[in-house]
């Protein structure tokens, strides 16, 4: 992931309530950039990568990602 002019790269540990848009999930080695959010019954999210692939988040796993946020 490389970060937009004025954005630092962070890890973060996210579940279905906290995972956001343009998160980078890494899943068996490859880096997956989340580009659409689904809500799903019980609480889980289904995740849309920019590969056009798609997984499903439920509720209570917890996931790292990496982040890209403003710098200060």
């Amino acid at each position: 992931m490389t970060p937009r002019n004025g954005m630092t790269v962070i890890p973060v540990e996210v579940t279905a309530r906290t995972i956001q848009l343009h998160d980078v999930v890494t899943i068996g080695g490859m880096a997956f950039e989340v580009t659409n959010l689904s809500d799903l019954p019980h609480g889980a999210k289904q995740l849309r990568f920019a590969s056009g692939e798609s997984t499903t988040l439920h509720a209570k796993t917890r996931l790292p990602v990496t982040r890209a946020v403003r710098k200060w």
